[in-house]
């Protein structure tokens, strides 16, 4: 399957302590496509707690849609290892901008693309990868999730790429990811803390 691969500076910055030059935003990239980037920040939220809920938590519609109202189906092929989503396929579909869009998100472990062994000295807790294609499987991004544990909880560092996307098909994405992450932040530790006991 055909793979994105992010720039090394691209993974320097999520590497690396303090911030990007966009941490918020989008702007072109050098092969015609357009880079996202959002910061979403979780109070009372460790990274383990969203490696919990992607692995383990996300298996039907219903739950998706607490997450994102906008996402309208949700099929995973629960291929994922004990612990992690790396290795699942999730099919959905999704508003983005006002458009319905079919979504084959297939993750795999931050190990391929970077070096996991750095993430200890800048609190990384939580590190998901995936690759986008669309409903002919084809491939139009990925995307890096990359969560570091705070003083106050946590806050996720994401990065997309998307293949010949137009300044408002990546305006739309900026306001759809921190809708979701929002989401996420607000009802993360309570969900967490009422199915795991705080285990």
């Amino acid at each position: 399957m055909e793979r994105y691969t992010f720039t090394p500076e691209v993974i320097e910055e999520v590497l690396s302590p303090g911030y990007g030059p966009i941490e918020t935003g989008y702007a072109p990239a050098p092969d015609g496509g357009m880079f996202v980037s959002t910061l979403s920040r979780f109070s009372h939220c460790k990274g383990k707690m969203v490696d919990w809920y992607f692995a383990s938590w996300m298996d039907r519609i219903d739950r998706n849609k607490i997450w994102s109202p906008d996402h309208t189906t949700f099929e995973t092929d629960s291929k994922n290892r004990p612990g992690t989503v790396a290795g699942a396929t999730w099919r959905i579909s999704e508003y983005l901008g006002g458009k319905l869009v079919p979504i084959v998100i297939s993750f795999y472990d931050p190990s391929e693309v970077m070096d996991t062994s750095r993430f200890a000295d800048t609190n990384i807790t939580c590190a998901l990868c995936a690759d986008l294609r669309d409903d002919k499987e084809e491939s139009f991004g990925a995307f890096l999730h990359i969560v570091r544990d705070t003083y106050f909880g946590c806050e996720m560092r994401n990065r997309f790429w998307l293949r010949n996307a137009s300044v408002e098909e990546a305006v739309g994405l900026v306001r759809h990811n921190c809708h979701e992450m929002g989401n996420l932040a607000e009802f993360l530790p309570g969900l967490y803390a009422r199915e795991t006991q705080y285990s």
